[in-house]
């Protein structure tokens, strides 16, 4: 009779304990319950609800602004192809062009005032590049917006390593005719970066970064003329001769310092002393272009 009496008592409790979880539970769902506080959400984890793993993605990035322009701007295109190998991991490929590249109106002003203009390895402008490296996503999530619509996020850090195309002004916008530019070859080109990708449904993304690239800025040719090249078109342009005779090396394109652009009617081989003055100086460092890149992705 005891061990009967301490089973059912057991049982009661389990009954009343039942019961009252059903009606507090049946009160919080009820609609006019009192008391019941609107702004708690129950929050569930779940899994992704579009994976990332074995999926491509291509982002265009429309304006590329470089932000930390002292003596350099750049405006450019770039467009990402991603591979995810998992869902927090992915290889990329980056070719960015810059179809606008000029010295800031910081270094115009030193010109125009004191004559003086920055070392060459400080305003050597980036033409194009091209990346490959790795993505990484330690960080996700989501959030409500507008209270009603769930988006998911989540931090990526990248990082890549290629080649770049530079060049660097000869000649300012002046009354003689526009600027001038010559090709000082291609260099070593590395990146790091950060930003955030927020997904748009299954298909979309919204891609929003910020990308340090860092190239060397050594200026030891121009137009593939080193200072002996230079050096020989120079001796024949105080002489009053055409640069084209000039005994330059093989790899040298004697033609951009020949001649009359047709379309400025400006005498090509005024650049020669320019370059030369920009080869001699011998001006080396480590150039940061840190850009924002604002892009929409294609997931497939």
């Amino acid at each position: 009779m005891r061990s009967f009496s301490e089973r059912g008592g057991h049982q009661v409790r389990c009954s009343v304990t039942a019961l009252l979880s059903f009606g507090l539970s049946a009160a919080a769902a009820a609609p006019g319950a009192p008391g019941r506080d609107s702004n708690v959400a129950v929050h569930v984890i779940e899994k992704k609800q579009f994976p990332d793993r074995g999926k491509q993605e291509i982002a265009l990035y429309p304006t590329v602004v470089q932000v930390n322009g002292k003596y350099t701007q750049h405006l450019g295109t770039a467009i990402s192809y991603t591979y995810h190998l998992h869902e927090n991991f992915a290889l990329q490929l980056l070719p960015q062009y810059n179809w606008y590249a000029r010295e800031s109106a910081l270094s115009q002003e030193l010109i125009d005032k004191t004559s003086q203009q920055p070392l060459a390895a400080n305003s050597l402008l980036l033409f194009w590049g091209i990346q490959a490296g790795v993505e990484v996503a330690p960080i996700y999530g989501k959030f409500v917006f507008y209270q009603r619509h769930l988006v998911r996020f989540g931090l990526v850090l990248n990082g890549g390593i290629g080649l770049g195309s530079t060049r660097h002004q000869l000649k300012p916008s002046n009354a003689s005719g526009p600027a001038t530019y010559g090709d000082t070859g291609l260099k070593f080109l590395g990146s790091v970066g950060g930003g955030f990708r927020v997904q748009l449904g299954e298909r979309f993304a919204i891609r929003l970064e910020i990308r340090d690239l860092v190239y060397t800025a050594r200026v030891d040719r121009v137009n593939g003329c080193n200072a002996d090249d230079l050096a020989a078109m120079a001796a024949r342009i105080d002489q009053g001769q055409g640069v084209a005779g000039a005994s330059v090396s093989s790899g040298c394109d004697v033609s951009s310092f020949d001649g009359i652009d047709p379309r400025t009617n400006y005498n090509r081989s005024n650049d020669v002393p320019l370059a030369l003055g920009l080869v001699s100086s011998r001006s080396s460092d480590v150039r940061n272009t840190v850009g924002f890149y604002a892009g929409l992705a294609l997931v497939f």
